[in-house]
């Protein structure tokens, strides 16, 4: 479409009534469009610690590695203040820059405001966990074809430095693009519709099939030759081809597992094409509308939009093709679907998708302990906990607790640090594990308790990032900005406070999983009390950065900077208490419910 102003852009409409995402500042657009192509939960959480710290970023605004998806996603940001009909363009050198910095610029002298996201980045690489990194020149502007051309070079000289990590037994794909408000209307639209193609496909051909209809749902089964389905594939943007499917088309080649199933279609494509439909699952796809012969009700002639819920690897398979490769001989099994029910549609897509990953946590969404804390959370009102039960939506995002960022903090306060950064969903898989988490005396004052620690710790890394790039910080700020950008730093200032809790409470806490804040503290109010606590220690805190060496792999330095944090501040506070003659954290303390 046409863009006139912001206000044409469905995504800058929402966009403009996330108020949750302001602490963003300059980076909110990016962090809005990540939210949406990954179908993040927990924004705060997951995405604080991708934005790079300071003014020293390398031309990179924000650096994130999805290990879970087997992604990176370098962004390169400008958020226009006034519309205009195209963003600033010249991008090619500075993205090339910080490519350059994020695959081959030795280690030292990589700027310290991006080091510890580069370093996270390179060890996942390093690692065999990623299989694709993304580079965005990302704005809120309509894209260009003078700025896809800038960009266009900066593909080859990094597929060539990428070649050092091209060292498993997979190829790790890389992909450049302008994302501008074209695209992210498309990530929008796919979170908030099934079907974003809507215009009217005919069939090379009448299709024999049948039709198999009930109360909410409309199908045709039928067959589609190759080439159709390879045009299809072709002639159009592929988020919006596979806008209901889970994950797009993942490329093909003879080493990664996904791709070499594809790679097999292909041959079977090239070398057996009247076989390929007995060889082949087939495709389900989701339309508006399609239209029978009125002669002959067996045969289907067109179909209005489309959305490939299962069957994204054959359409790419073949869609990827040589063009000259004859497809015309080539059947394949097809369900188009009609629905109108929202509910029915999320079913099919799921139940259809033979990858949609099965979380451990699904598992564990229904036990006693997750089902008695959704209950507690009901009676909270600045909370809603959905406890790993997928599909629950809060009507405020501002008063999610995520489920999964909540047993991160929980392991840190209650056990390992470490166990919190690497094994995230094995905390609901592993008994021992989930145990210490979740406890069965754990109580949803407590998840609040310590939730709102994960997230001041969070707040304040990105409220001093922003102080930093106007040059106010001083230096006790820099140094605690340089440990928050750490990765994994959260995690361990949540182990070391749980050290200092009952020096801070100066009594034993009473209920180790029932600590919690008074029931009248609202939320917002948690978050500041722990925020307050957290800068007046800031100085004790950043001497905890040597805990985090190899991304908090080393057991024994974890222990011994925690036990001297812990010393360190108990003798600072009898120094402290002695001079105002009373408790220093006071006002603290006396919003602290500490009962049996």
């Amino acid at each position: 479409m046409s863009y006139q102003a912001f206000t044409d852009s469905q995504f800058m409409n929402a966009l403009s009534n996330r108020s949750d995402l302001d602490i963003f500042a300059e980076n909110k657009v990016s962090i809005f469009a990540l939210e949406l192509f990954f179908g993040l939960d927990d924004v705060l959480n997951t995405l604080s610690s991708a934005v790079t710290g300071g003014s020293d970023d390398a031309k990179t605004d924000v650096l994130f590695v999805n290990r879970e998806e087997g992604a990176i996603v370098l962004i390169q940001a400008y958020e226009a203040q006034t519309f205009k009909t195209s963003a600033k363009g010249n991008k090619g050198a500075d993205l090339s820059y910080a490519v350059n910095v994020l695959l081959s610029t030795e280690e030292n002298d990589i700027p310290k405001g991006i080091r510890p996201h580069v370093l996270d980045a390179r060890e996942a690489l390093n690692a065999g966990e990623i299989s694709m990194i993304h580079v965005w020149y990302l704005h809120n502007l309509p894209e260009s074809e003078q700025i896809k051309q800038q960009m266009a070079p900066i593909l080859a000289p990094a597929r060539e430095l990428l070649t050092v990590y091209q060292k498993h037994n997979f190829q790790i794909e890389l992909n450049v693009k302008e994302i501008g408000l074209e695209t992210l209307d498309v990530f929008y639209k796919s979170s908030k519709q099934a079907i974003i193609i809507d215009h009217e496909i005919p069939l090379n051909r009448s299709s024999k099939g049948f039709r198999v209809a009930h109360d909410d749902w409309d199908t045709f089964v039928t067959t589609v030759p190759g080439d159709w389905l390879a045009n299809l594939y072709r002639n159009h943007d592929k988020t919006e081809l596979f806008s209901a499917n889970v994950r797009g088309f993942m490329g093909a080649n003879n080493k990664e597992n996904d791709k070499v199933i594809n790679a097999g279609i292909q041959t079977s494509a090239r070398n057996t094409p009247v076989d390929f439909f007995v060889f082949n699952n087939g495709i389900t796809a989701l339309v508006h509308d399609f239209t029978i012969d009125e002669e002959d009700p067996s045969l289907l002639k067109s179909i209005k939009g489309i959305s490939i819920v299962n069957g994204a690897q054959t359409t790419g398979s073949l869609g990827s093709l040589e063009r000259e490769t004859d497809l015309s001989n080539i059947e394949v099994g097809v369900r188009f679907i009609k629905c109108e029910n929202k509910g029915k549609i999320e079913s099919i897509t799921r139940y259809n998708n033979s990858q949609n990953k099965v979380l451990q946590s699904d598992f564990r969404a229904n036990d006693s302990i997750q089902k008695r804390l959704r209950e507690e959370f009901n009676q909270l009102h600045s909370a809603d906990y959905d406890g790993g039960l997928r599909g629950v939506t809060s009507t405020d995002r501002k008063l999610k607790v995520d489920a999964h960022s909540a047993a991160q903090a929980l392991m840190a306060w209650h056990g390992n640090p470490a166990d919190s950064y690497h094994k995230k969903m094995a905390i609901w898989d592993n008994d021992e594990l989930y145990s210490v988490a979740f406890n069965p005396t754990i109580t949803a004052g407590h998840i609040l308790f310590i939730y709102s620690l994960l997230e001041a710790i969070n707040l304040l890394k990105d409220e001093l990032s922003q102080k930093d790039k106007r040059g106010d910080t001083n230096q006790n700020e820099r140094e605690f900005l340089s440990f928050l950008n750490e990765r994994g730093s959260a995690f361990l200032t949540i182990h070391a406070m749980s050290k200092i809790i009952e020096t801070i409470l100066e009594t034993n806490v009473k209920a180790a999983y029932g600590i919690s804040f008074n029931k009248g503290v609202h939320r917002h109010n948690c978050i500041n009390l722990w925020k307050d606590l957290l800068n007046k220690l800031s100085h004790n805190v950043k001497t905890l950065k040597p805990g985090l060496k190899k991304r908090l792999s080393n057991s024994q330095e974890i222990a011994n900077v925690s036990k001297e944090f812990s010393n360190s501040f108990g003798t600072i506070f009898l120094t402290m208490k002695g001079q105002f003659s009373s408790n220093p954290y006071k006002s603290f303390v006396e919003k602290v419910s500490n009962k049996i």
